[in-house]
């Protein structure tokens, strides 16, 4: 008798343990890593004007974006970042009075030295489209180097005086 009421007991126990379900936890916890970087804000700072200088009428004069009188800006910004640069550059050279001085085939180079090398690249004197960079892999700042190059004709009836234009370069983050 003793053993059939322990076996009986141990068997409602058993019973009443896999009928009654496991409790789940009411709660939980963990933690997460926050992180942000604050980079460089973005400079630039033009250096050189494109200057053609003096030219007779009747002829054409090119300055490449590497030349002494090819105008020349830096970009300052953050080691490692992306950029997008667009140029709008103008189509003429107005005087103070009388005919235009037009402006074609605009080239530009980029690089990470001051001095620039490579193969001029075409872009239309109208906005282009935006210019990919990327600065050096770098902690801190660090700089991009641009070259701006164009051609000028001028006609025989050409009015001798001088000749003024402005281009717009605008810079942003790409990565951010």
């Amino acid at each position: 008798r003793v053993i059939r009421r322990t076996l009986l007991g141990a068997q409602l126990i058993a019973a009443t343990v896999i009928a009654t379900p496991a409790h789940a936890e009411s709660s939980a916890s963990g933690s997460m890593a926050i992180t942000a970087q604050v980079v460089a804000p973005l400079q630039l700072i033009v250096t050189h004007s494109l200057d053609f200088g003096r030219m007779l009428t009747a002829t054409t004069k090119t300055i490449a974006p590497s030349a002494a009188t090819g105008g020349r800006f830096e970009l300052i910004g953050q080691g490692g970042s992306a950029v997008t640069v667009t140029l709008s550059m103008p189509s003429q050279l107005n005087p103070p009075s009388g005919t235009n001085l037009p402006v074609t085939n605009w080239t530009y180079l980029l690089g990470d030295s001051p001095t620039l090398t490579g193969t001029p690249v075409a872009f239309n004197s109208g906005t282009s489209d935006p210019i990919a960079a990327h600065f050096q892999t770098f902690a801190g700042t660090t700089k991009l180097y641009f070259g701006i190059g164009a051609t000028v004709q001028a006609s025989a009836a050409q009015p001798t005086t001088a000749y003024t234009g402005t281009g717009q370069i605008t810079v942003a983050y790409s990565d951010l």
